[in-house]
């Protein structure tokens, strides 16, 4: 895959190549040659000695003040007169206008890709530490540094809690920062059934230890959809984890995997809390949570969703919920399937 200075290169090569043609046709002359030259790049439109072309006229490649070169033009018979100023100044404006414009898009581009990239290392780096206070705290709470008090024991779930909520934020972060990160993962064709298999084995535990009742309806046949295992996996670990941290014990969550044409369904739905109806809006904004799960005492960082829209996006796939407030909720999630060879 090329980088961000590659793809702006070929970007800026391409507008200038348009620049050069329609600054010989605004010369209207059959043998012109035109360059466009600036610190980093060199364009001409046509070869040959410039002795062959003795009139020239000169052009600064400038936009609201800023200026990122110059525009030459040259012909081989017939000085340039006032009419050829007036269709090639507008024309080298527009060209400085799109060029200024691209490298600004870049600077974006870049700025967000160091972002990410920043995000990526400083919560890489407090994974282990939080992970490693973690243990130590639910050590105590075994009784392995011995016998605690009521109100020890009180204080270190309080601390387990909120080393759990920082353990959750830094992962959700690690993740965001991978999708936002330059040069991500190419997609490929990846098995569907595969993924939600594998997130509903690793939350059954989970749902035991609640007394949620978790239950997948799977399709018999292979379904691929163009994707990654690890995106896959962490859409599908991300709604069917919400749906058993926020269902009550006694409740049910129910996967379903269901083709569609040319697409396949996957419908998470539980028994839980639900959703207000004024947060479904916000509901896949970043570090949005909704009221009544706030209110909850299960630990959320907001981000979860957001991650789950981005990647669901990126695979071409979409995303939408259905929640009734003390009842449950439903999330259904299709995508494109590919036929494998």
């Amino acid at each position: 895959m090329p980088d961000a200075t590659e793809t702006t290169d070929a970007k800026l090569r391409t507008l200038l190549e348009h620049l050069a043609s329609g600054a010989r046709q605004a010369a209207q002359a059959d043998a012109a040659r035109v360059r466009f030259s600036d610190a980093d790049a060199t364009l001409t439109a046509s070869s040959g000695p410039e002795g062959d072309y003795p009139f020239s006229a000169r052009f600064p490649l400038a936009y609201d003040g800023r200026e990122v070169g110059d525009l030459a033009v040259y012909r081989s018979a017939g000085d340039f007169d006032d009419a050829d100023r007036a269709r090639l100044v507008p024309l080298a404006e527009m060209g400085a206008a799109a060029i200024i414009s691209q490298r600004d898009q870049a600077a974006l581009e870049q700025a967000a890709a160091d972002k990410a990239r920043f995000i990526h290392i400083a919560t890489h780096e407090l994974r282990s530490p939080v992970a490693v206070a973690q243990s130590l705290v639910r050590g105590v709470l075994k009784g392995y540094a011995g016998p605690l008090s009521d109100k020890q024991q009180e204080i270190f779930r309080r601390i387990s809690r909120r080393l759990d909520l920082l353990e959750n934020l830094v992962n959700d972060l690690l993740d965001l920062a991978a999708g936002q990160a330059s040069g991500a993962e190419e997609v490929e064709p990846v098995l569907l059934n595969a993924s939600v298999g594998r997130a509903v084995l690793l939350l059954q535990p989970r749902a035991d230890e609640k007394g949620v009742t978790l239950t997948l309806r799977p399709w018999r046949e292979q379904l691929a959809v163009m994707g990654t295992d690890d995106g896959l996996d962490r859409i599908f670990v991300n709604l069917i984890g919400n749906a058993v941290k926020y269902t009550p014990s006694g409740g049910r969550v129910t996967v379903v995997v269901q083709p569609e044409g040319d697409s396949v369904r996957v419908t998470v739905s539980d028994t839980g809390i639900g959703i207000p109806a004024d947060a479904l809006p916000h509901l896949f904004e970043e570090f949005y949570r909704a009221p009544n799960a706030k209110a909850s005492e299960e630990v959320g960082t907001g981000l979860g969703l957001a991650i789950v829209k981005d990647l669901v996006q990126r695979y071409n796939g979409q995303i939408t919920v259905a929640s009734v407030e003390g009842e449950g909720t439903t999330f259904t999630v299709t995508f494109p399937l590919v036929r494998l060879r």
